[in-house]
């Protein structure tokens, strides 16, 4: 297995900042698009239960989780468990249900869109106490439900994709994809950590 360039380590997988950046992130993600091409090569990654969880993210996203799993595979890295991972480490910022539905109050997706993603990076930056005390697991009640699924994607979307089927290794990844201090794990998990931290900060 190839190391990923200028090397996937701790110090390295700090996600950047700056008003600049968020400001290229969102232009990149209203103009983002996906292929057919590429959704076809998404749906031959994935399990079959999870093809769905992809298919119901926003385009910016799922073109986000595209850009990543191209990383990780540019970098040498062609690990299946981490390609899953590449794909649906966000898929926490959609709520399913246990039926695997995503609905808040009035029937509507209840997801974190491209609206949404920018103002809540900056608000967690610069005020996290009010972020952690405005969300609310509860469906229904709107944006501060929408802060919740913004605090705790890891591990909703850990759950989302262990329900769909996916490996065990691949759940822990996502579940974890947010925690740049984790040291405890096999060499093999830890590794394709970094490599999805990596990744997932340079996209």
């Amino acid at each position: 297995m190839s190391t990923a360039p200028t090397g996937p380590t701790a110090s390295a997988t700090r996600p950047a900042s700056g008003v600049r950046y968020r400001v290229g992130q969102f232009l990149q993600g209203f103009l983002a698009q996906v292929t057919a091409a590429e959704r076809t090569l998404a749906a031959e990654l994935l399990p079959p239960d999870a093809r769905a969880l992809f298919d119901h993210m926003p385009v910016d996203a799922q073109r986000h989780s595209l850009n990543v799993l191209y990383a990780v595979q540019i970098a040498g890295f062609h690990d299946s468990d981490l390609a899953v991972a590449a794909l649906l480490h966000d898929v926490g910022k959609i709520h399913h249900t246990e039926a695997g539905g995503h609905t808040e109050a009035g029937g509507q997706p209840a997801r974190l869109g491209l609206w949404w993603r920018g103002p809540l990076v900056v608000l967690e930056a610069v005020a996290p106490r009010l972020l952690t005390r405005w969300a609310v697991d509860d469906a229904t009640r709107g944006w501060r439900f929408l802060l919740y699924l913004h605090l705790h994607h890891p591990t909703l979307g850990a759950a989302a994709a262990r329900a769909a089927g996916c490996s065990e290794i691949t759940c822990r990844l996502i579940a974890h994809h947010q925690d740049m201090h984790l040291r405890i794990g096999s060499p093999r998990f830890l590794e394709l950590l970094r490599v999805l931290q990596w990744a997932d900060s340079r996209n």
